[in-house]
């Protein structure tokens, strides 16, 4: 009661939204540690299985009471919502660590029925998984096999047939199961309890960070792993978009992004925030966890003085504002704000927040990274690759490139408001079947778009990987090397509209090792690729077709510079020449940076134009 207490007591007015988690008491695990997951080394977790069934029926219920407490108390009548912090926000705990699979009894049996309800008898599975050995009623959970030898790691290529990585598809369609009935369970039972107009959000779906290592990050005991499980899929985070239509979820509260955070760093929800946003029916929170230098300890991005905390804030609330969900300030690193200047940049801030209602807010045509959640089923789970693709990309290119950018899901591509973006990104579109090319056919590959296939796309048709299918998908044929290696690209050609004016040393990928590669051998070479034994194979090329343009490139991530050089060539209207963080909508336009200096800001025509930060009307009539 102590907390709701001492805001009403300054605010009477206030509502709250109330934070919780489901969380087990040490008196649970001590008394069913049969319900907990189980290493394949045999340690037995302090964190329920997914095949808990007792633990899903106990957390629904726990959600329920404690929201009929609240309700109860004298407060309850000022409680909004509430954020359901899911037990590791909606991961699996021994996933963060690196541990894909459960060897606990009940999985094991839960992964046997599901089996059975597959495959039906075992001819049938001795089949798909090509061992006369087996059977439904002894098979067990598989072992990971990327904790294998060095070797035999090193050899493991990314991208997998069907018959070579089918255990791990089926454990993770299993656990997409599993996870949807956890959430779906909490959802109805908070719903029930709280009553149709009581605020229900849920801190999960965190695809925008597929490919993160969570202990390689946090832990400063452990190194960032070489290859490690690929988080979001093994938690069973897919089939988002049905989740997201659960009229119980009112819609997401995530923290965000840990990497790059701090000052000359992004905004970056860890949530599905532009999808969320996308329905129209459904909120998008972020907590703005802020850590300040008043708590005197270097920790997670701090900012470091009174300059950096308004810098950072404005460039929080701005990307906020501008892609239309919400942010509330946190301080985990110290009492919230202890340092009484940070007040006054904060009663600014709000007072934009309150301002920025009554504005027309819509996306600006520029650059959509899409998602596919469904990517790892045709790999052989390493997050590794979706790090450089995915996570890296949202850092240091697409939000440094003068453009304002998205990122969506790939559900999201058939929605009729799907807003007209001019290039379209696809860093893990590796599965290509009739639905999906009649769907980019007809939404996607028109209007004179750009769009930009990254490594791998397109080369499984779910049973097979091949050079074949990548051309399917893409227009693009190619030569093939069945390796895993890294990719490098240099810029080769600097008369092209896309490349004109780019420095000569532009080289763009990392060390990361992956495979089969693909090296497109037609179209226009925009970029070599340093390649095994120094072949004379093209990294980036350039193809135009009726409708549309694509390019295809080896490696990732790609540089700011060339994303902007993209977007022209596609006619996104381009705000600003520098490497800096830019964010825009149809009403506000703001830049981020950690150098300093003057900078010309292009508008897309003329507008009155007023310095939120100060107040004060810079233009009345300018298009810069």
């Amino acid at each position: 009661d102590e907390g709701p207490a001492f805001v009403l007591a300054q605010r009477p007015d206030a509502y709250l939204i109330i934070r919780f988690q489901a969380r087990p008491p040490q008196s649970w695990y001590d008394l069913h540690p049969e319900q907990c997951a189980v290493l394949e080394t045999g340690e037995r977790q302090r964190h329920p299985s997914l095949a808990s069934d007792l633990h899903q029926h106990l957390a629904a219920d726990y959600c329920a009471a404690y929201i009929r407490f609240c309700l109860s108390r004298p407060w309850g009548g000022r409680c909004l919502g509430f954020i359901n912090y899911h037990l590791c926000e909606g991961s699996h705990g021994p996933l963060c660590g690196g541990w894909l699979y459960d060897h606990s009894e009940i999985m094991v049996a839960r992964w046997r029925r599901f089996l059975t309800e597959r495959y039906g008898d075992d001819a049938a599975l001795r089949r798909a998984y090509g061992d006369d050995n087996l059977s439904l009623a002894t098979i067990g959970v598989p072992t990971d096999r990327l904790n294998g030898p060095r070797r035999d790691v090193a050899a493991l290529l990314y991208w997998q047939d069907e018959r070579e990585n089918r255990p791990l598809r089926d454990w993770f369609l299993l656990q997409q199961t599993l996870y949807a009935d956890l959430l779906t369970r909490q959802a109805n039972a908070s719903r029930e309890a709280g009553g149709p107009h009581c605020l229900q959000l849920h801190d999960t779906l965190k695809l925008p960070m597929q490919g993160w290592s969570n202990h390689g990050f946090f832990s400063m005991a452990d190194s960032w792993p070489i290859v490690y499980p690929e988080t979001a899929a093994g938690s069973g985070n897919m089939d988002v978009t049905a989740l997201l239509a659960l009229p119980a979820i009112d819609g997401l509260c995530t923290p965000y992004d840990y990497q790059a955070r701090g000052a000359g760093g992004i905004f970056e929800p860890e949530g599905i925030a532009d999808s969320t946003a996308l329905r129209g029916d459904k909120l998008f929170f972020v907590e703005q966890d802020i850590r300040t230098y008043a708590g005197g300890v270097r920790n997670c991005g701090m900012t470091r003085d009174l300059r950096e905390f308004a810098a950072v804030t404005w460039r929080d609330l701005a990307t906020a504002l501008t892609r239309g969900f919400m942010n509330y300030l946190t301080d985990h690193n110290a009492d919230y704000y202890s340092d009484p200047p940070m007040h006054d940049v904060v009663a600014r801030q709000l007072a934009v927040l309150k301002a920025s209602v009554h504005w027309p807010h819509a996306a600006v045509p520029g650059i959509a990274m899409i998602l596919d959640e469904r990517a790892s089923l045709e790999t052989n789970g390493s997050g590794h690759v979706m790090n450089e693709a995915i996570m890296w990309e949202q850092k240091q290119g697409i939000s440094r490139c003068g453009v304002p950018y998205r990122i969506y899901l790939w559900d999201d591509l058939a929605r009729d408001d799907f807003p007209a973006h001019r290039v379209l990104y696809f860093p893990n579109l590796y599965r290509v079947d009739d639905a999906r090319l009649a769907l980019l056919h007809e939404k996607v590959c028109r209007d004179g778009r750009v769009i930009v296939w990254g490594p791998g796309s397109g080369i499984s048709d779910g049973r097979t990987i091949s050079a074949d299918h990548a051309a399917r998908l893409t227009g693009f044929q190619f030569s093939c090397q069945r390796v895993n290696y890294p990719r490098r690209v240099q810029l080769c050609d600097f008369t092209h509209p896309i490349t004109a004016g780019l420095p000569a040393d532009t080289i763009y990928g990392g060390a990361a090792s992956y495979g089969p590669v693909l090296y497109p051998t037609d179209g226009a070479p925009l970029g070599w690729a340093w390649s095994k034994f120094g072949g004379d194979d093209v990294g980036l090329a350039l193809k135009s077709f009726a409708g549309y343009h694509a390019l295809f490139t080896t490696a990732a991530p790609l540089p700011a510079a060339l994303w902007r050089g993209i977007a022209r060539f596609a006619g996104a209207h381009i705000y600003c020449e520098e490497n800096d963080v830019l964010l825009a909508d149809s009403s506000l336009l703001a830049l981020h940076s950690l150098k300093s200096g003057p900078r010309r800001l292009a508008l897309p025509g003329p507008r009155r134009v007023t310095d939120l930060i100060t107040g004060a009307l810079v233009a009345d009539r300018t298009a810069e």
